[in-house]
């Protein structure tokens, strides 16, 4: 898998999925930490795109839980949520390789992922 969204909202899943499978990505998704984190288990994705608010954990918890797994350790992660960026980015710490607010800009999420998930395909060959 390219990348791994995780996300509590079955309409952003969808979107998102959607979206970016068109960009040509293999996507699995998760609407809990726990089940992300199983996900990540059996197969390690390139980048990991991340709800703030889980029911099961915050994000900044599921992140490190998902980068003490076999070949996750260096994953890249996004992070995303409704909330304003300056709360958001005051309580994430470090370990996120970018911050999207809801609602996502496209052009800036393709981007993102494109950098991060094309270098980590080109350092694996």
């Amino acid at each position: 898998m390219d990348i791994l969204l995780v996300d509590d909202n079955p309409l952003m899943q969808q979107l998102m999925a959607r979206l970016l499978s068109e960009l040509g990505y293999s996507v699995a998704i998760a609407g809990r930490a726990d089940e992300a984190i199983e996900l990540a288990r059996a197969e390690a994705p390139l980048l990991f795109l991340l709800d703030i608010h889980l029911p099961d954990r915050d994000g900044p918890e599921a992140l490190v839980a998902l980068r003490a797994l076999p070949g996750c350790a260096a994953t890249p992660a996004i992070a995303m949520s409704g909330m304003d960026e300056s709360t958001i980015r005051a309580s994430l710490g470090t370990g996120f390789v970018a911050f999207l607010s809801k609602p996502i800009d496209l052009d800036v999420l393709e981007s993102i992922i494109a950098h991060q998930v094309n270098d980590r395909r080109a350092r694996s060959v």
